[in-house]
């Protein structure tokens, strides 16, 4: 009408779109209704954007929204790099980086994202944009070491030669995160750069830097509970660590007594293990327990000085009076025993708290019940109230807290598998009634379980749940139920078995 009428043109040149598409986009004109198709996907979009038809941009990006919303871990590659492209279309010609956000995120949301689609799509490694390489390190932000050994892979493939495109990826990988994602892999990956060919000073002098940067971030983020940036407006969520990490931490398997206070030296630096939760967890299950009371003493010094040595904050009392209690967990019971006799200094109300979650409905309502099956297998918030020592004098309504978006994971067949968890700093999704000081609450100052009453009528934690399980959820039979068991670390569920979601807080 504005080209038409006001502007009183009475041709229009379309030459830059396919004719069938011009054909669609005038019809829908006439008519209201437009029928889109992938092939013509692209030039109706465009032309909806280069003439401002607001109605009809919205059903192009209604019909968008549901391609990617058909998406799982079984679509294949053809399809994920047709909606990626499309969307990095979007963003460099209208300007318009909603598309993008929106594949970036479902592609990053598939556990097998590595496998369908950012291995084949890195094959042309050195001919692709520095758009295109941010887009992918979006897309591998939560499992960085799996972009990190593409890197590897090519600087040996070009016979050791660090061309553009690798030391892009290295300049805006987060590296210290491929330290708590895959360490060896890390150090693989700066052996070889040491060796390779034709190394300029500068790049010497980059890789040093990289080297020494990633490794201060990694420690200071895993040991003293440093945000993972400066300001809280970088990222509306941060990431719990340390819930299902594909790489656990180390895990000896019941060690004898002999051997246990050696290995604790071994692994007393290594930033896999992030808090003094995660360290006893690892004692409980796979250290040997022994009657020997210089022995047990001696442990439990050591657990003290590696504490201190990495800046933990202590734990609340409530941890340990919340194991399982049943007669089969002798271990669990033993050391519980001796952390009590042995372990006061490991203890402070004031220092570390605990708080149990409750869900948050769709209508923002409050729900106290969860199942298994739910946490695993649909995206949940959970509500937690949490008042800082800073904020005891907080004039503002209803109670403080932190909120947790919990989003699931399947696996390649598309089962239950394992989930992520975020502190949301966004006040506008809160519940009504909860608000939070994100001033006050950092993602690395927590510590994630669940409590379960499987083994009591009551609820009691589930040491190791998500920490020490990189396996997520194995499926087992039961043979006296045609019930199919979900094994998660050792722990037998049924599908309706319900849990409460635990966070301990140190501040």
């Amino acid at each position: 009408v504005h080209l038409f009428l006001e502007l009183q043109q009475s041709v229009l040149e379309m030459e830059d779109f396919v004719g069938e598409a011009v054909k669609s986009f005038l019809g829908a004109l006439y008519s209201g209704e437009i029928q889109l198709v992938r092939h013509l996907f692209r030039d109706v979009n465009k032309l909806c954007h280069v003439f401002k038809v607001e109605w009809l941009s919205g059903r192009c990006w209604d019909y968008f929204t549901g391609l990617v919303g058909d998406v799982s871990v079984h679509t294949d590659y053809q399809t994920l790099l047709f909606l990626f492209e499309e969307a990095r279309f979007c963003m460099r010609v209208m300007k318009c980086d909603k598309f993008v956000d929106l594949v970036v995120q479902k592609i990053c949301g598939l556990e097998n994202r590595a496998e369908i689609f950012v291995e084949p799509y890195m094959k042309n490694y050195s001919d692709l944009e520095t758009s295109q390489l941010r887009c992918i390190i979006q897309i591998t932000r939560k499992s960085p070491s799996s972009l990190l050994h593409i890197v590897k892979q090519n600087i040996e493939k070009q016979g050791m030669v660090l061309d553009e495109t690798s030391r892009f990826l290295l300049q805006n990988i987060n590296l210290s995160l491929c330290i708590t994602d895959n360490e060896a892999l890390f150090e693989e990956v700066f052996d070889t750069l040491e060796n390779l060919v034709q190394l300029t000073l500068k790049d010497s002098v980059m890789i040093n830097k990289l080297y020494r940067k990633s490794v201060k971030d990694a420690k200071s983020r895993m040991s003293l509970g440093a945000p993972h940036s400066s300001s809280y407006t970088d990222s509306i969520v941060t990431v719990i660590p340390n819930v299902f990490p594909s790489t656990a931490p180390l895990r000896p398997y019941h060690l004898h007594y002999e051997s246990d206070l050696a290995f604790l030296d071994a692994e007393g630096d290594s930033p896999l293990i992030a808090n003094l939760y995660i360290l006893i967890e690892q004692v409980i299950w796979n250290f040997d327990f022994t009657q020997e009371e210089a022995h047990n003493a001696l442990l439990i010094n050591k657990l003290e000085k590696i504490r201190v040595k990495r800046g933990w904050g202590k734990i609340s009392p409530l941890f340990i009076e919340s194991w399982p209690s049943r007669h089969e967990m002798v271990s669990q019971l033993n050391y519980q025993n001796m952390i009590r006799t042995y372990g006061n200094d490991f203890f402070s109300s004031e220092e570390s708290f605990r708080r149990v979650g409750r869900i948050v409905g769709p209508s923002n309502e409050i729900k106290t019940t969860c199942t298994i099956e739910e946490l695993f297998c649909t995206e949940q918030q959970f509500a937690f109230d949490f008042k800082h020592p800073n904020t005891r004098d907080c004039p503002r309504a209803g109670k403080c807290g932190f909120m947790l978006k919990v989003e699931p994971i399947f696996n390649k067949s598309g089962s239950a598998f394992k989930f992520t968890a975020n502190l949301c700093l966004v006040q506008s999704e809160y519940p009504e009634g909860l608000h939070i000081h994100p001033e006050c609450v950092s993602a690395e100052k927590i510590h994630l379980t669940v409590m379960s009453r499987i083994y009591s009528t009551g609820m009691e934690l589930m040491l190791g749940f998500s920490t020490w399980n990189e396996d997520g959820i194995v499926y087992e039979k039961d043979p006296e139920s045609p019930e199919e068991l979900w094994s998660v670390d050792g722990y037998p569920f049924s599908r309706n078995d319900e849990i409460k979601l635990v966070c301990f807080i140190n501040i």
